[in-house]
C-alpha cells in the first residue's frame, strides 16, 4: 500500500492510497467540508473510474464504515441484543438448597424460574452437558444455568444458592 498526502492551496487537502491490488483511490477535503473520492483503475490513474461527492457527515459515515466501527451486519446485531439480555451463571448447590437431591424435573427448574440448566459439574465425574430433565441434582454439584438476569436471580432466591 503506497499513501500520499499534499496541500491543495486555497481548495484543501489531497489524500492518495494505492492499494495491494492496483486501485488509486483520491480523497479531497476541501476547506468548506466537502469530500471527493477518486477511483482508478490500475491501468489508469489519468482519469477516474468514478467519482463520489459527500459532505462532511457522510464521509464521515463512510469512514465509520470502512473501520468497522459503524456499520454491523443485521446477525451481529441480533447476536448483541441477545447477549446483552443473557446471563450464563456457574452456581454451586448448598446442601440446604430445596434443589439438592431432586432431578431437574421434579424441581421444575425452568417453569419456577424461567433459567434453563445447560450442564452440571459433579465434583470428580466428568460434566453432564445438556442433562435430561431426569438427571439428579446434588449437593456440592455445579449447576451451569442460562437466561435473563432476573430469571438468573428467581432461580438463586428460588433455591437458596448463594450467588
Amino acid at each position: 500500500m503506497e499513501f500520499k498526502e499534499s496541500d491543495l492551496p486555497g481548495i484543501g487537502r489531497k489524500f492518495s492510497i494505492i492499494t495491494a491490488s492496483g486501485d488509486k483511490i483520491t480523497v479531497i477535503v476541501h476547506v468548506t467540508g466537502k469530500r471527493e473520492m477518486f477511483v482508478f483503475e490500475p491501468d489508469d490513474f489519468d482519469e477516474p473510474a468514478c467519482d463520489v461527492v459527500m459532505t462532511e457527515e457522510e464521509a464521515n459515515q463512510l469512514g465509520s464504515v470502512l473501520m468497522g466501527a459503524y456499520f454491523r451486519p443485521e446477525q451481529e446485531r441480533e447476536k448483541e441484543l441477545l447477549l446483552e439480555n443473557l446471563a450464563i451463571e456457574w452456581l454451586k448447590v448448598p446442601p440446604n438448597s430445596p434443589l439438592a437431591g431432586k432431578t431437574i424435573k421434579e424441581a421444575q427448574i425452568r417453569l419456577k424460574t424461567g433459567v434453563t440448566v445447560i450442564a452440571i459439574m459433579k465434583p470428580g465425574q466428568k460434566t453432564i452437558v445438556n442433562p435430561s430433565p431426569d438427571v439428579k441434582i446434588e449437593a456440592g454439584d455445579t449447576v451451569v444455568i442460562v437466561g435473563t438476569r432476573e430469571q438468573v436471580e428467581n432461580f438463586i432466591k428460588e433455591f437458596e444458592i448463594n450467588g
